[in-house]
């Protein structure tokens, strides 16, 4: 993408081995710098039970992964075990809300309410809300009137490979 000229920021997750391999931070730092691009182009994802084997060397690799400029996201927030101490003690930066929630808001009192809960206690704790699975119009604008911008789904497209991914990325409207 970047040779492409088409510098988007990427996400990746990784497993709960992933988040307790103190070579992992390292070998990242390597790639970043061969491929000269800065870790702030992209985010990890972690869920909550990724941080459940080690807590003390998964801290120390985000940790690492944070100093290297690369963003930090909970991901599925709401489903696991979901404890406030995580939001607290970690460096995380953005929140995602479960697609489960988003797509039941609509229909679900309960559901909006805990969709505009997160969307708050993110934004109190000064973390970027993400909405997962938003699949219409609807949902983004019930969103975008509580308050969270950044939005994923099928809504703007479905998984593709990267030579579709540019061609539909040069093609979308600005």
């Amino acid at each position: 993408l970047n040779a492409a000229g088409i510098e988007v920021r990427l996400s990746f997750n990784l497993t709960p081995a992933d988040m307790v391999d103190s070579d992992l931070p390292d070998a990242i730092a390597q790639r970043l710098q061969t491929w000269q691009i800065p870790g702030s182009r992209f985010t990890v994802e972690m869920t909550e039970s990724a941080m459940m084997a080690d807590q003390e060397r998964c801290l120390s690799v985000m940790q690492r992964l944070s100093q290297l400029g690369i963003n930090l996201a909970l991901d599925d927030f709401g489903t696991g075990y979901s404890s406030l101490s995580y939001l607290v003690n970690l460096p995380f930066r953005e929140i995602k809300i479960d697609r489960s929630f988003i797509i039941a808001m609509s229909r679900s009192p309960d559901s909006l309410r805990i969709v505009r809960t997160i969307i708050d206690l993110t934004r109190d704790l000064d973390m970027q809300p993400l909405a997962e699975g938003v699949e219409d119009g609807v949902q983004l604008e019930l969103l975008r009137s509580l308050g969270c911008d950044h939005v994923q789904g099928y809504l703007f497209a479905r998984p593709m490979p990267v030579d579709q991914f540019i061609s539909w990325y040069r093609a979308r409207p600005a």
